[in-house]
């Protein structure tokens, strides 16, 4: 019996309600998005991958408003991959600070990824925007920018030694309305290697914003310190730095929703 026959099967033991639910669920699935893909990618050029996160994203959109968020996000992400049979770590299991997952996917190269999404209200087309990149405990405890600058060096020291990329889903939408577009960003974990370039005095403030030159830009992005809430924020990413993997545009982009707040955590 194959996959379709199974399914059938399936559904004649349902309940008529479990069959409702499962036709609003097969709808949703009509109506997947076709990607856009920007430049062929390790991820791109498997076409499979891209058609079951698009699918994914779809299903998600089949019982709820709300954008595809950060949990939801890695869940998906870790399914398409096993979907395609490639290596990678079990839930959880990841004994490195910053690493959400690790895998190797059919080109043989295994990747350390951190996982981060975004749903703001306004998103810039141009740049990306990571609102907390990490905690840092220490950054309410430091007041000299000499030991501020140690402190940062260090984090980002041990931050490129266990990361080699940022994988970002940005959620675009208008006001009161579930998303139109979805957008698969990598963000390169070596853009913060500049920071060891970074003078002392640029640690004065007590919240500095340091700029990262990186592929000619004097600023491709800022790592900022916020010392309010201890953590470590990267603003104005350029995109023209980063590999943008591909897009999904949805058809039904006009259901009510109340707003939900950035979860790039």
């Amino acid at each position: 019996m194959n996959d379709r026959d199974r399914l059938k099967a399936r559904i004649d033991t349902l309940s008529p309600m479990a069959v409702r639910f499962v036709a609003r669920l097969v709808d949703s699935l009509s109506e997947t998005p076709a990607p856009h893909t920007i430049t062929p990618t390790w991820l791109t050029r498997h076409p499979e991958w891209i058609e079951y996160f698009g699918l994914a994203i779809s299903a998600h959109h089949g019982t709820t408003t709300e954008p595809l968020g950060l949990t939801s996000f890695e869940t998906v992400f870790r399914n398409a991959c096993e979907a395609l049979d490639w290596t990678l770590d079990a839930p959880g299991s990841a004994t490195r600070r910053f690493v959400d997952l690790t895998l190797t996917p059919a080109d043989g190269i295994t990747r350390r990824l951190s996982l981060k999404s975004t749903a703001a209200r306004k998103i810039a087309e141009g740049t990306a925007h990571i609102s907390k990149l990490t905690e840092a405990a220490w950054i309410q405890d430091v007041r000299s920018a000499r030991a501020r600058r140690q402190r940062l060096l260090e984090l980002f020291r041990e931050y490129r030694a266990a990361v080699d990329a940022i994988i970002m889903l940005r959620a675009f939408r208008e006001p009161d309305t579930i998303p139109n577009r979805y957008q698969l960003i990598e963000i390169p974990s070596d853009l913060f290697e500049a920071l060891e370039d970074a003078p002392e005095s640029a640690f004065a403030a007590d919240g500095p914003v340091i700029d990262c030159a990186y592929r000619g830009l004097p600023s491709a992005a800022q790592v900022s310190i916020d010392r309010s809430d201890a953590k470590i924020t990267v603003r104005r990413i350029q995109l023209s730095v980063c590999t943008i993997h591909a897009e999904w545009r949805l058809v039904r982009s006009t259901v009510s929703s109340p707003e939900s707040p950035d979860r790039s955590g």
